[in-house]
């Protein structure tokens, strides 16, 4: 989701969520504000300013939602813009000049800002027993799920019975000696899989402790290529310079389907959430809210499933996934381990914080 640089630009993301999510005071209501006497009439012609990340992943959400949502509804249209800087949402709220009406985010962001930022929905016909407890938020909708997949390159190991099976084996750089790889976004849950891998229970994970969490990772940064994305990532993993590594779902399919000896590892493995929120101040915000309630209805969730290797948003879809896509699917048979969803409530009160401890740590 989803929304996906070199590691000088990690640090700069990360500063600008956290300059962002620093906003504590609502902008005062401007001329474009979203009163209800300012939306567009029922089927007045409309066109709801799309913002993704681009690439194959907004292609996927254009085929799944947007084109299927335009042939029953010919009088929404979309226009479809990248990147979806939360900076510029800020700059467009405090100048009461909103142009971009939905944006992908990731929901600690919308929590951190509902109300400032984000508009607070009401989104209609929206069952939340269809979905993972807590994955919709008051400023944001779940359109999609991903989970970082433990795996290893069989050449490396050969052995399936000396070659990693648990969460532990990869800080074990003495019974399973090579380079690790992983892209180091916190949000995605790679201070909890250090938890885990020190022996703290799911269920204990949170509050997080940070420097037990920073200890651990200490003991294999040497071994560690901290790439500057999933595609980054997924180059290291093909050209052999990866012998293990925390990869999204996605990027795991492309590599099996690339030929690589990808085995997944399933013991403990930590799933995210990619959100949509509607910038404060849209004049198209009951347009876009009918939008959000279609496009998680499971046979929409099911079909972004398929087209893009995410998982869906919406519990009752069920996508029909190639052979490696099924085979590295976290939340389907194929994960004969635990699926712990991450904390977005964790993170919505520490990102901050947390993140320049831990840009330090990498720049360290």
């Amino acid at each position: 989701m989803s929304r996906f640089h070199k590691l000088t630009a990690v640090g700069a993301l990360i500063a600008s969520f956290a300059l962002l999510a620093s906003c504590t005071s609502a902008p005062e209501p401007s001329a474009s504000g979203s009163s209800a006497s300012e939306q567009p009439p029922a089927d007045q012609p409309v066109t709801i300013t799309y913002v993704a990340y681009g690439g194959t992943g907004q292609e996927s959400q254009i085929k799944a939602w947007q084109e299927p949502y335009t042939a029953l509804n010919p009088h929404v249209t979309f226009a479809n813009t990248s990147p979806p800087d939360p900076a510029q949402v800020k700059a467009q709220v405090e100048a009461g000049q909103v142009t971009w009406d939905m944006v992908t985010t990731a929901p600690y962001l919308a929590n951190q800002n509902c109300g400032t930022l984000y508009e607070e929905l009401n989104v209609p016909d929206l069952d939340l027993s269809q979905f993972d407890e807590g994955s919709m938020g008051k400023c944001h909708i779940t359109d999609f799920r991903y989970a970082l997949i433990f795996a290893y390159n069989a050449d490396s190991y050969p052995d399936p019975a000396k070659a990693p099976s648990k969460v532990a084996d990869y800080f074990d750089t003495k019974n399973f000696p090579g380079k690790r790889g992983i892209v180091p976004g916190i949000q995605d849950g790679i201070l909890e899989w250090a938890l885990m891998a020190d022996g703290v229970a799911p269920a204990d994970l949170y509050p997080l402790d940070i420097d037990r969490a920073f200890a651990k990772w200490d003991t294999v940064k040497a071994d560690t290529i901290f790439a500057a994305n999933p595609g980054a990532l997924l180059e290291a993993m093909t050209s052999g310079q990866v012998d293990m590594w925390l990869q999204v779902s996605a990027r795991s399919q492309v590599a099996l389907d690339n030929g690589l000896k990808l085995t997944p590892v399933w013991d403990k493995t930590l799933s995210s959430a990619d959100g949509i929120a509607i910038p404060k101040g849209s004049k198209n915000k009951e347009a876009v809210e009918k939008f959000m309630s279609f496009l998680v209805k499971p046979e929409q969730s099911q079909k972004m499933s398929e087209l893009s290797g995410t998982a869906p948003a919406n519990n009752l879809a069920k996508p029909n996934l190639p052979e490696n896509g099924a085979k590295v699917n976290a939340f389907g048979e194929a994960n004969t381990g635990e699926r712990i969803p991450i904390s977005s409530e964790y993170w919505s009160e520490n990102f901050n914080t947390v993140s320049e401890r831990f840009t330090t740590w990498l720049n360290g």
